[in-house]
């Protein structure tokens, strides 16, 4: 992403039954919070990140930004779902002006819907030589958008008067927010949402799986016969059965992450998982990074993008785990910024 000289960015997430926006100003160098906030949507608005309602959702975001006062209008939005293909592929080393062409030359063989109904964005990750051709090769992350899905999302920016300055796979969005003994580590990131949740893999910084999970907090939701914005709450989490039902999607979840780690691992023996940061309004749970730890015989912590804020903006919050909630938006903002 080039973005130029932008020194006051949103980012924003749309969740099933939530969107949520930080709006950072400064420098990918020295930012600082300017605010955030979420707006609740309509459960049937949104389905495992995909828009059904658009013009409901953008009266929601009007009201976000409205009540968190937020400023800037242009948005860095994050999209993560089925509609969006992430894949690794390698390509001949080319010329930097032929690339784009060879990237979407070789794409349809790697993903499985006519190009025309795609939208295509790509980062280069590395280089490597093809030992039997001795010819260099390029690492590239291959994404492609169904341009249906995204025509949703950009309906309803419109109707909330928002402009998007640049779209992005939300999953990844956290690798920006990794601190520099993180970034020379190969971490596991795995946002707990209410719709689709996501695990992405960093190695030194640079994003070499990226899966989506079908363990969700609506589902949870659904088992103890509550609303989403009540799922956290103390009463419903005490009532008969809820921590029979509780203990195994955390067991579900704990055995998803374990499963990508091993595929990582069978894939990428030259890496080795040190860590997993926990996010996503699931990380809210109390007890989960426990048992994650203790299942997957590695350190879990939460993943608080906002520590690194005076205490005066982080009252913008009830309490600083709640950060965990806004790791998506905040990523996002931070790729926004210039610098």
């Amino acid at each position: 992403m080039a973005l130029g000289t932008v020194n006051r960015a949103v980012g924003l997430e749309i969740d099933s039954g939530k969107a949520r926006a930080v709006e950072l100003t400064g420098n990918r160098n020295a930012y600082k919070l300017a605010g955030l906030g979420s707006a609740a949507l309509p459960q049937e608005a949104v389905k495992e990140g995909m828009i059904q309602q658009p013009r409901i959702v953008g009266g929601s975001l009007k009201e976000l930004w409205s009540g968190a006062g937020l400023k800037e209008r242009k948005v860095i939005l994050g999209i993560s779902n089925q509609g969006v293909l992430v894949r690794h592929i390698t390509v001949p080393k080319v010329p930097a002006d032929k690339l784009a062409n060879m990237i979407r030359f070789q794409a349809q063989d790697h993903l499985p819907i006519p190009l025309e109904g795609v939208v295509l964005d790509y980062l280069v990750l590395g280089e490597s030589v093809e030992k039997e051709a001795e010819t260099e090769q390029l690492e590239v992350l291959l994404v492609g958008a169904r341009r249906d899905m995204l025509d949703k999302f950009l309906e309803a920016l419109e109707v909330a008067d928002l402009e998007p300055l640049d779209i992005d796979v939300s999953s990844m969005a956290q690798i920006s927010l990794l601190p520099p003994r993180a970034l020379q580590m190969t971490v596991a990131m795995v946002n707990v949402a209410n719709g689709l949740s996501s695990i992405v893999i960093s190695a030194y910084g640079k994003p070499r799986l990226a899966r989506l999970g079908m363990v969700k907090i609506i589902d949870l939701a659904e088992s103890l016969n509550c609303t989403l914005e009540e799922v956290l709450e103390p009463h419903v989490l005490r009532q008969d059965g809820a921590a029979d039902k509780l203990r195994q999607w955390g067991s579900n979840l704990a055995g998803e992450i374990r499963s990508s780690l091993t595929y990582f691992q069978d894939q990428h023996s030259e890496y080795r998982v040190e860590g997993v940061l926990l996010s996503g309004r699931g990380a809210l749970f109390g007890g989960l990074t426990a048992k994650l730890e203790e299942y997957l015989a590695l350190p879990v912590r939460l993943f608080n993008p906002l520590e690194v804020f005076s205490p005066s903006r982080r009252r913008l919050l009830e309490s600083d785990i709640e950060a965990a909630e806004y790791a998506i938006s905040a990523g996002l903002a931070l790729r926004g910024l210039g610098g």
